[in-house]
């Protein structure tokens, strides 16, 4: 689907415009032609391209404060982008006008091991920021699906998590401050590398998750943590969801720790098992959870996994498999990695990222079956179980596309309500962006909202940047 119209309120980008720009970035650092404006209209959320003007391509933070400046005069929209990983819909164009990409500002400035921190700029592909630091005995923990594409830019936009979430936390426990570019081209520096520092507003926190809407962010200060020694994953397979479930909730109510604590159910099992090899004693299983723990001694992770086995089994677990070398980790971790592109190749799907109290998760499954069937669709569940975050696949299958849209719709605003009225809220880390916009107030109350939207209007009083995203205009 494209959407090419500009919207009321904002300028084109002429080609005086265009023109003013080329002497700022280059003329390789402008792209208008048919295919990229195709590329950059799109990111992974569904089917959706809004095709933009112009893509922009900075190559440091001088270059983006002198765009941002004459786009913000000349009031032409611009849609900050990392890798286009997002699944929100955060990073297209809704409004046409410029893509800003800040692939180009991919340097690592340094790595400090006395310190513990990294400084890196916002185009670093996470992965080969986290294998550099691994070289340094270091870790960077943020683990998003897509860390081998993905840019620290756009986590930090949409404070990504990942797995190890569980353990570590999301990506805003892991930023020490910020280099970020206003509207009007302003640099802002927010934050330092010191341990402790609460001198003034926490500006850091507020831009992290701010989806590109408040400020570009063009590098930032990150805090690093010893690599451990040992780690170890486990698959615990169970013959019914329920206790699969209250195994999660077990596992933390006796103290265990895990990295990572996924639950794939039956449907996410099975779009794997059809394309790849699934262990047999998994791929008939109702419900799995796969376990990394994290240590600094072999012999005392076998000791927590037993442990932790032992719990899972007391509510239902069974056939524990427990993989110690890093080959056999990464075959069952790839079941876990695979589920999305599976799901992709059944059938056009849109993902709902919920979020509920761990001891909701049986429910929260439940509820998206039951609202899946009820408007002719087939939901699939999966996700961080240990954050309570489950990603409700709803399934187009044979329905036309009219009858898709209405079904996914409703079922969506359905099961959503559900997720609030189970104490949860209606994303846990995919952002609200385009495609959740409307859900919004479900989660939040109107003092909350408006104040949201008061600093909106204080960062961006042209409203330049990023429009058409987190609220309903």
């Amino acid at each position: 689907m494209s959407k090419t119209d500009s919207s009321p309120g904002f300028s084109p980008a002429t080609p005086d415009f265009l023109s003013r720009l080329e002497q700022i970035v280059g003329g390789d650092g402008i792209l208008t032609d048919d295919v990229a404006l195709d590329g950059y209209g799109r990111d992974e959320t569904e089917d959706l391209c809004f095709l933009p003007e112009a893509v922009v391509l900075p190559r440091d933070r001088r270059q983006v404060s002198q765009v941002l400046a004459w786009a913000n005069e000349s009031r032409v929209p611009v849609t900050p982008r990392g890798a286009g990983t997002g699944l929100s819909g955060g990073a297209l164009p809704v409004h046409r006008g410029l893509v800003l990409s800040l692939e180009r500002l991919d340097r690592i400035r340094s790595i400090d091991s006395d310190n513990l921190t990294a400084e890196a700029e916002a185009g670093v592909v996470t992965a080969e920021l986290q294998r550099r630091v691994d070289e340094h005995g270091l870790l960077y923990p943020p683990d998003p699906a897509s860390r081998e594409t993905c840019q620290l830019g756009g986590n930090i936009a949409e404070d990504s998590a990942g797995p190890r979430c569980c353990l570590y936390g999301s990506t805003r426990r892991w930023v020490m401050g910020l280099e970020a570019v206003k509207p009007d081209g302003t640099i802002l520096k927010t934050g330092s590398r010191n341990r402790k520092d609460v001198a003034g507003y926490n500006l850091t926190q507020l831009l992290i998750g701010s989806e590109g809407t408040l400020a570009v962010v063009t590098a930032a200060t990150l805090r690093l943590t010893p690599r451990p020694a040992a780690t170890l994953t486990l698959a615990l397979p169970f013959d019914h969801l329920e206790p699969a479930a209250e195994a999660v909730c077990e596992i933390f109510r006796r103290g265990h720790s895990p990295a990572a604590c996924e639950l794939l159910e039956r449907g996410a099992i099975q779009a794997v098992a059809a394309s790849h090899p699934v262990p047999a004693q998994l791929s008939e299983s109702e419900a799995l959870i796969l376990i990394e723990l994290h240590g600094d001694d072999p012999e005392g992770l076998l000791e927590r996994a037993a442990a932790l086995a032992a719990t899972a089994e007391l509510v239902g677990g069974y056939e524990v498999l427990l993989a110690q070398e890093i080959t056999e980790q990464r075959r069952l971790w790839e079941i876990r990695e695979k589920v999305g592109e599976a799901v992709k190749e059944r059938s056009l799907y849109k993902e709902a990222d919920a979020v509920v109290p761990r001891s909701a998760l049986a429910d929260l499954v439940r509820q998206a079956r039951r609202t899946a069937a009820d408007h002719g669709l087939e939901a699939i569940c999966y996700g961080h179980a240990g954050d309570g975050n489950l990603h409700v696949n709803l399934l187009q299958g044979d329905l036309d596309a009219e009858a898709w849209q209405t079904a996914r719709d409703a079922a969506e605003e359905e099961l959503f309500r559900a997720v609030v009225a189970l104490g949860g809220t209606v994303t846990g880390e995919h952002g609200i962006g385009w495609t959740q916009r409307r859900y919004l107030p479900l989660a939040v109350g109107d003092t909350a909202l408006e104040t949201m939207v008061s600093i909106k209007r204080l960062f961006d009083p042209r409203g330049i940047l990023n429009p058409g995203k987190i609220f309903v205009e």
